[in-house]
């Protein structure tokens, strides 16, 4: 949170509410299952700031989204608890809370005039270049916040903004000029490859290999639900389109806030029309099902991502255990979570392919770093001359990927001679071994060349220290002061 709220930049505050707002694919996080403060949305608290549940459900949306999408989509809440969102989370907030409160303690506050000033700058809410007080409502609106929680919590924003602003220190030459040879360093080497020996493995070792690895290999979690769509009814008139629309226009608005004309959303009335005509019909249906007057479609051994229910909508059951009806382009879907498939480890003769395939793997990176080692000394191979961080299209034997990985690794190591294998060393194809025989420790043209770069860079590490440093220093000052009315 603390490097976040360093590097970001002047509009980034606003961006990650929107962004928070805007998503819906992370489920809420139940701390309801522990025991509130004096006030029952309070979870915690520094000195005489609370944290409320919010405040944690906030940075827990914005950490769940961004992890999300760096998994392309794929992660669930499962996943999530595995590694420890919720915590940090919590910490996050925890930090955050910390700050708000030496804020208070040293005079730092934000004025209603300060607030008014960033609001109205704020390009989001502009239109034409000035402040659109429609686009700022209907921002509100489609969060479902009233202006003084939005404020409220922006001001919050703002202040630890100001309190990591206030102990900003702009980096020296000396650091600059450091950063500059880290950077722009290179190194004159010599390498050499070494192709992988091909490796067979025996029934006996496969076997092996597998009692000692069986929880490598286990069937994937699966669900068993329930399901049933409600047909929407298609049978709909021009004349129930259009009262519709005349009821809900302002449902149908583009980006600007602008009412849309019906024969641009005719399609999408219909299908509100379509499924308001049924929605009766579905919830009827749901009792029935819930009664055992009907039975539900069963699907058995199903993961979040199947034919029967959408990956949304399966987390949203995963997570709630039953669906109400819910809106679809099949229909209104009902569903209901019969049992949870937990991964349970796989016989021999389902999981040995999958053994041999990492035995073999394992037996060639072991045979491979022998070879290497016994090399490490080698006197011929190929000069490449200087290479820098920048330089992997001087590798020409290596595809991009592991050109950055041979770099990286070169450019981290504290020795002159020494080896990388690629393209990954769970996947060992080859060796490759390099000596350093010069070294230059900064390139006055490139240093030149991105200047500012540098800057930037050494002006984000040496804060990101100091905002550490004071977070230590803000635990201990306040240790006393801090309850905790929930476990973490």
């Amino acid at each position: 949170m603390i490097t976040w709220m360093q590097t970001h930049k002047k509009w980034l505050i606003v961006t990650i509410w929107i962004a928070t707002i805007a998503f819906v694919g992370a489920g809420f996080v139940g701390w309801g299952a522990y025991s509130y403060g004096k006030k029952q949305d309070e979870v915690a608290k520094v000195k005489d700031t609370p944290i409320k549940v919010k405040d944690i459900q906030q940075i827990y949306s914005q950490m769940y989204n961004q992890l999300n999408q760096m998994m392309g989509g794929k992660l669930d809440e499962a996943t999530a608890k595995k590694f420890g969102l919720e915590k940090a989370a919590f910490q996050q907030a925890l930090q955050k809370a910390m700050l708000i409160q030496f804020a208070k303690d040293n005079g730092l506050y934000i004025t209603d005039e300060d607030l008014a000033e960033y609001l109205i700058s704020i390009p989001a809410f502009q239109e034409n270049g000035k402040f659109s007080d429609k686009l700022y409502k209907i921002f509100l609106q489609n969060s479902r916040m009233t202006a003084t929680e939005f404020e409220t919590n922006l001001k919050k924003d703002m202040l630890v903004e100001k309190v990591l602003k206030a102990i900003t220190l702009k980096p020296t030459k000396t650091t600059d000029d450091t950063i500059a040879s880290f950077l722009f360093m290179e190194d004159k080497i010599k390498i050499k490859t070494i192709q992988a020996p091909m490796v067979e493995v025996s029934e006996d070792e496969i076997k092996k290999y597998w009692e000692a690895n069986k929880d490598k290999y286990k069937s994937p979690l699966s669900y068993n639900i329930g399901y049933f769509y409600v047909a929407f009814d298609t049978n709909v008139s021009d004349a129930e389109i259009s009262n519709y629309y005349d009821e809900h226009k302002d449902k149908y608005t583009n980006e600007k806030g602008e009412i849309e004309p019906l024969e641009k959303v005719k399609d999408e009335v219909k299908k509100d029309v379509m499924a308001k005509k049924t929605k009766k019909e579905a919830i009827i249906t749901m009792k029935k099902l819930k009664n055992d007057e009907m039975k539900f479609n069963e699907a058995k051994n199903v993961s979040l991502d199947n034919q029967y229910v959408s990956k949304e909508n399966m987390q949203k059951l995963v997570q709630n255990k039953f669906l109400k009806p819910t809106f679809t382009p099949k229909g209104w879907l009902i569903a209901t979570l019969i049992s949870v498939n937990e991964p349970k480890v796989l016989p021999y003769d389902k999981a040995k392919d999958l053994a041999k395939a990492d035995l073999i793997k394992e037996k060639t990176k072991e045979s491979l770093i022998k070879l290497a080692k016994e090399n490490i000394n080698f006197t011929d191979g190929k000069n490449i001359g200087f290479i820098g961080r920048d330089d992997v299209m001087k590798l020409k034997n290596m595809s991009i990927d592991e050109a950055n990985r041979f770099i990286s690794f070169l450019f981290n190591s504290q020795k002159n001679r020494g080896f990388v294998i690629l393209p990954t060393i769970d996947n060992p194809q080859k060796a490759v071994l390099f000596n350093i025989t010069e070294q230059k420790l900064l390139d006055k043209n490139k240093y030149t060349k991105y200047q500012t770069m540098v800057s930037s860079f050494s002006n984000k590490l040496k804060n990101n220290e100091l905002n550490k440093n004071l977070i230590k220093q803000l635990q201990k000052l306040y240790e006393a002061q801090i309850k905790l009315y929930m476990k973490i």
